[in-house]
């Protein structure tokens, strides 16, 4: 009042805000001594519930909001709670805040258990089981990536019986939904053939998450018997021209679940994204994971991505197409890909088929023309120079 008055005092100025900076110290301290008096008489009135056993009135407002007694004590997120404490609170008091709330949300935990026991089961991509949009449990890794372990995030408040049919529900779900997703690759760890090949391709294609290139097991294809392939072809596994694979665990919902277990497993590769769903073929100029994308499903031509399953049929088309070794282009063969004439004729010769010259020049033939790989054994084959020293031993003979 003094400091606003004319010329009661020298330097007004400095007085007038020096003044307001005390007002303004007085009314911050005045609100936060008042909050902390509600915050300290909220928790004394829980406090004093408790120890006199008294029954605490609880609701849960907006589905989440924690009531008791009238005053807001937290949220429920999923099944665990979060207290609203304040920066003005007791030590002790806080312990027993936390143990009243808990006490008075013990029922609605178990009503919530009985409702996540009834409802789909949600795995994110970050391996959380949700309910309500908060987590509820999460996986870790077990003894291979089929065979996760889950565990429960749950609030301590919940009794020993509720955790555990809990637990038992949500892991039953998650075998279920692998058992069902992914039925030709869990049988593939199961598998009992009485070819020895066989069961060692079974082994490699359960290794690679079901999908392999043909070249890396020719050896074992070879020794494969017809009648044995017809029994692996009956167990959902595909013996193609470029890759042995299941077939049915290229469809979204399989790649989804499959690929998503295997990032749980294999660290290194959860940073790589699955291709969008509903893809036959892409082109992407950036360097890639090749094997990260092959396990997706797709096989790659330099700077294009096929799906292996659409490559396979794409080499059934350029069969049933050819004639003395020479194949005419289709329409269907371009479909069946999904992309333009000039992404179709590029693919082509990174398969190792070129164009071949023709009278009509309207019609377009190719040819497959393997690139040659020098054979090792070649070079051990040559002849020896006969001046060369090994030369002369090799013309020695023993009786």
């Amino acid at each position: 009042y003094v400091a606003n008055k004319k010329n009661w005092v020298n330097n007004p100025d400095y007085w007038i805000e020096r003044t307001k900076y005390i007002e303004d110290k007085l009314s911050d301290k005045l609100h936060e001594e008042l909050t902390k008096s509600f915050v300290d008489k909220r928790i004394s009135i829980l406090s004093r519930s408790l120890k006199q056993d008294i029954t605490l009135a609880t609701e849960i407002k907006n589905k989440n909001e924690v009531i008791i007694d009238g005053q807001y004590i937290g949220r429920l997120r999923g099944l665990k709670l979060e207290l609203d404490l304040k920066s003005g609170s007791l030590k002790t008091d806080v312990k027993s805040l936390r143990k009243a709330a808990r006490q008075a949300i013990s029922p609605e935990l178990m009503k919530r258990v009985s409702k996540i026991i009834n409802e789909v089961f949600n795995l994110d991509s970050n391996h959380r089981v949700h309910w309500m949009d908060s987590p509820i449990a999460y996986l870790y890794k077990g003894k291979n990536y089929l065979s996760p372990k889950l565990e429960i995030i749950v609030d301590e408040a919940m009794d020993a019986e509720s955790k555990e049919r809990l637990k038992s529900n949500l892991e039953k779900k998650l075998y279920s939904l692998i058992s069902s997703e992914l039925s030709d690759l869990v049988n593939l760890s199961k598998s009992k053939f009485k070819n020895n090949y066989s069961r060692a391709l079974c082994y490699q294609l359960f290794e690679n998450n079901g999908v392999i290139k043909r070249e890396k097991v020719h050896e074992m294809i070879k020794n494969i018997a017809k009648e044995d392939r017809l029994i692996l072809r009956k167990a959902g596994i595909k013996i193609g021209r470029y890759h042995i694979f299941l077939p049915r665990m290229l469809k979204p919902a399989a790649v989804d679940l499959r690929v998503k277990l295997w990032k749980l497993y294999y660290d290194e590769d959860k940073k790589y994204v699955i291709p969008k769903s509903g893809l036959n073929f892409f082109k992407d100029e950036t360097e890639k994971n090749n094997k990260f994308l092959l396990i997706c499903g797709f096989e790659n031509f330099n700077k294009f991505y096929i799906r292996v399953d659409i490559l396979e049929r794409l080499f059934i088309k350029i069969l049933e197409n050819t004639k003395d070794g020479v194949f005419k282009i289709d329409s269907d063969m371009i479909n069946l890909i999904g992309c333009s004439k000039e992404n179709f004729f590029k693919l082509l010769e990174l398969m190792d088929y070129k164009s071949k010259k023709n009278k009509d020049k309207k019609v377009e033939f190719f040819i497959y023309k393997p690139r040659l790989i020098k054979n090792e054994r070649s070079k051990i084959n040559k002849k020896i120079s006969k001046n060369n020293p090994f030369g002369k031993l090799s013309e020695l003979r023993f009786r």
